[in-house]
């Protein structure tokens, strides 16, 4: 079976983001969770993008399916389920120069929570035969599910992502994604380290670290690690879903340059480098994907392309901030854009309609 060059499946969280602005006000609600954005973005870029998983059937699956087919997403396999309700996250803007944001699961006005559920997901692994073929395989937790599937993806030669937030209740299930996955991202305020598990040889392990940058290393058996600081954004509207475009910035990046990378320093260091071009590119906006309502998928790659080849001209290891003049340029291009197009604002009620 013929895979296309440039594809996705993806499980985990697949949740509606409503963000509650400072002054009281909602933007319209729209999908969210690290595997829903990370797959709508490459969506959105070009890729071919298949999301997996149960969600209930209700409004908020309504418009996480409209979002998905609106980047042509194949959501044949994105099953809708009666016996629970569709995740939401509630995003709570913040007056804070550190924090931009806090999330939850909890109603603002009704305190009803509604979480992820993984009651049913065990229909999907027995469907797992009709899945389509992929280049790579995204999940941001261990599920069984995830688990599943991605070791039938890897035993086909996709790649493997795994992006945890946390290591959960079961270690063992976590350890079992570690040594399935070609890839593992994680933010050092989630996750100190994984010292205490063992990597595939072989397994690229990138560590990000805020506004220091990231870190990144070929197994754990290269004691050394590569680093790309950050850039210095001249302002910072919101930082949801910044791991995210990274993510897809590497996985668009490393896919452009080859249809199947080899994990060379370089390699990497570029891939990355185009993922934290996106993910500062949209920290100027509003939302995990304000980006993409902002600019056209053309002028986004071009812009952030221009921008981490400044940074790898300049000094790829350095640990120190850069400030590009033309991001600035570009900052003061988002803004206007953003004004002009700002989303759908409304007075908060309860999360009953959702």
């Amino acid at each position: 079976m013929r895979v296309p060059e440039r594809s996705i499946a993806g499980t985990g969280l697949f949740a509606l983001d409503v963000i509650l602005r400072l002054d009281g006000s909602a933007a319209s609600p729209a999908l969210g969770g690290s595997a829903g954005n990370v797959l709508a973005i490459l969506g959105a870029l070009g890729w071919s993008s298949t999301p997996v998983g149960v969600i209930g059937d209700d409004a908020a699956a309504r418009t996480i399916f409209s979002d998905f087919e609106r980047v042509g997403a194949d959501v044949r396999h994105l099953r809708r389920s009666c016996k629970g309700s569709t995740p939401v996250v509630f995003q709570h803007q913040l007056d804070s120069s550190e924090t931009t944001h806090r999330f939850s699961f909890a109603c603002p006005a009704c305190g009803t929570r509604r979480r992820p559920w993984w009651d049913e997901e065990h229909w999907l692994v027995d469907h797992a035969e009709t899945l389509p073929a992929a280049r790579v395989f995204y999940l941001d937790r261990p599920t069984h599910l995830g688990i599943k599937l991605a070791e039938r993806y890897a035993r086909q030669g996709t790649v493997v992502v795994f992006e945890p937030s946390a290591i959960g209740d079961d270690a063992a299930l976590f350890a079992r994604a570690l040594k399935t996955a070609g890839i593992v991202k994680y933010s050092d305020e989630r996750l100190d380290g994984l010292r205490s598990f063992d990597l595939s040889p072989g397994t690229v392990e990138i560590q990000t670290r805020g506004a220091q940058g990231l870190r990144f290393r070929i197994s754990q058996a290269q004691r050394s690690w590569s680093y790309l600081s950050a850039f210095r954004l001249p302002y910072v509207h919101d930082t949801a879903g910044a791991g995210d475009w990274c993510t897809a910035g590497l996985l668009f990046e490393m896919f452009n340059q080859s249809n199947a990378p080899s994990n060379s320093e370089a390699m990497l260091a570029r891939g990355l480098a185009f993922g934290q071009a996106l993910s500062t590119l949209n920290c100027m906006t509003e939302g995990a994907r304000g980006l993409l309502a902002t600019w056209s998928a053309d002028r986004i790659v071009q812009a952030a392309r221009e921008l981490a080849n400044q940074r790898l001209q300049a000094d790829s290891a350095s640990v120190h901030h850069h400030h590009e003049y033309h991001l600035s340029e570009l900052a003061d291009d988002i803004g206007q854009q953003a004004r002009s197009g700002s989303s759908r604002a409304n007075g908060f009620d309860c999360c009953a309609p959702f």
